[in-house]
């Protein structure tokens, strides 16, 4: 494809402004609840904020997508905000509160997309044009909440197994040193692993997909 292609570069910069955000809501979420359990770490670094700046990373939230979407053209599609710092010592029930923490990025985007297929089916009855927005915005917070719930440190899912499993932190942090880079490679280099995980987010989003249509009259 050419990536001059007009339409390439609109979808690119659509796909990249939906993703940004849904990573700032992710990091908004864990920070405004880490806030309310107790824990005001992360408010007086601001990030109880649904502003953009306070959230982006700008490797992981600006141009290692953008390299994804642009250079690799989807090959692949990897993106992280800056991690919200946490405080577990100040919770009033460390070991719950921190699980709710932490299960509330990946939750915020299954609302987000959610509320974007009751919303986005309205709206395309007003104008047929918001169902790719709506299309769009499902599939990238479905993949968010499915990917980070993945039971891998330094991910939502490894903090949550943390927790379950009582690992120390020691440990967290030595798996973290390495699991990232072992997930890119099984992601690109095993096509039963990217299939399965792929299958899986597809059966979550399919559904608020029809949901929206069957809202929109299509």
């Amino acid at each position: 494809m050419d990536s001059l292609d007009p339409t390439f570069i609109r979808n690119g910069v659509l796909f990249f402004l939906i993703l940004v955000s849904s990573l700032c809501v992710h990091e908004w979420a864990h920070a405004w609840t880490a806030w309310k359990l107790g824990d005001d770490t992360a408010w007086h670094e601001g990030r109880v904020t649904l502003n953009p700046l306070n959230h982006i990373d700008l490797m992981g939230t600006v141009i290692f997508p953008l390299i994804c979407i642009f250079l690799l053209q989807g090959v692949f599609l990897f993106g992280w905000a800056k991690p919200v710092p946490v405080n577990v010592a100040r919770f009033k029930n460390p070991r719950f509160d921190d699980f709710l923490t932490t299960f509330a990025g990946p939750f915020s985007n299954l609302l987000i997309a959610i509320g974007v297929a009751l919303v986005g089916g309205f709206a395309q009855r007003i104008n047929p044009l918001f169902a790719e927005l709506t299309y769009k915005t499902i599939a990238v917070n479905i993949t968010l909440f499915v990917f980070n719930l993945l039971p891998i440190p330094p991910l939502d899912g490894g903090r949550i197994l943390r927790v379950a499993v009582g690992m120390t932190w020691e440990t967290f942090a030595r798996i973290s040193s390495w699991s990232m880079l072992a997930l890119l490679l099984l992601l690109n280099l095993s096509s039963g692993f990217s299939y399965g995980l792929g299958l899986v987010m597809a059966q979550i989003a399919h559904p608020l997909m029809l949901i929206s249509a069957m809202i929109a009259g299509a």
